[in-house]
Order: structure tokens, then C-alpha cells, then sequence
């Protein structure tokens, strides 16, 4: 069974910068510093992991995120620091024999909230199907 992606409301939860690094391809026997960065077909820009809590403090909830963004530089913050993710979805699917629900996020980019208006420190992806 498999969904569209669900985008999430962004004035519900503050984002709370962790840390990013990138996405490697999968080969087998490559290991640490041969591997090879992911990067996006269409854009030619690298893909990042960058994990963020998701807080709400209205129903005092925390959750870690890790959100795949695609960004010609890492993504950067400070520690804790409040970010935006411009878009930020979440596509929900399982497979057959399982009985657990996989998610994978994804973002067309992050930014410190101080910064966001001015210049975002990752540069925006194309939108998502």
C-alpha cells in the first residue's frame, strides 16, 4: 500500500536543527571515505540528511525527523536553532509482508528562522511529484 505525500503543517511544530550529512550511494564493499554522495537527477545537487525535532509545545511532543533535502551546499545551524523547511512532506508506505509503516521525509530546503527571509542557507530543489 502506498500514499501520496502528506505535506505537514508548518505553524503546528517548531524544527529544531540537529545536525546534516550526506546521503551515499549504496555500493557494495565501499565503505567510509570511498563512498560516493547521492545526487539528484535533475538538478545535479547533492542530497543531505538533516535531522531536526519536530517540536510541539502545545501538546508538549518531541520528535526526531531525519528529512532528505536537496541543496547545492550542507545544510547548516546552529544546534537547536529554529529552521524552516519550506514544503516539508512526508510519503507513508508499507510493504506486502510487513506489518509496519515506513515514512520517508523530505524538504525543498532548510533555513535558520532568523534567516529565512533574507537568504536560506541550503539552495531550494525542485518540487516533488
Amino acid at each position: 500500500m502506498s500514499f501520496r505525500n502528506l505535506v505537514i503543517d508548518p505553524n503546528r511544530y517548531e524544527l529544531l536543527f540537529q545536525e546534516s550529512e550526506p546521503v551515499y550511494v549504496y555500493e557494495e564493499g565501499v565503505y567510509g571515505d570511498d563512498r560516493r554522495q547521492e545526487h539528484d537527477k535533475d538538478t545535479g545537487f547533492p542530497v543531505w540528511t538533516v535531522r531536526v525535532t519536530a517540536s510541539d509545545s502545545m501538546n508538549r511532543e518531541e520528535q526526531a525527523l531525519e528529512v532528505r533535502v536537496i541543496a547545492r551546499d550542507k545544510p547548516d545551524a546552529g544546534f537547536r536553532e529554529l529552521v524552516v523547511m519550506p514544503n516539508l512532506r512526508v510519503q507513508i508506505y508499507s510493504r506486502r509482508n510487513e506489518r509496519s509503516v515506513t515514512t520517508r521525509w523530505s524538504a525543498d530546503a532548510v533555513a535558520a528562522a532568523s534567516a529565512s527571509k533574507s537568504k536560506p542557507t541550503a539552495q531550494p530543489a525542485k518540487a516533488a511529484a
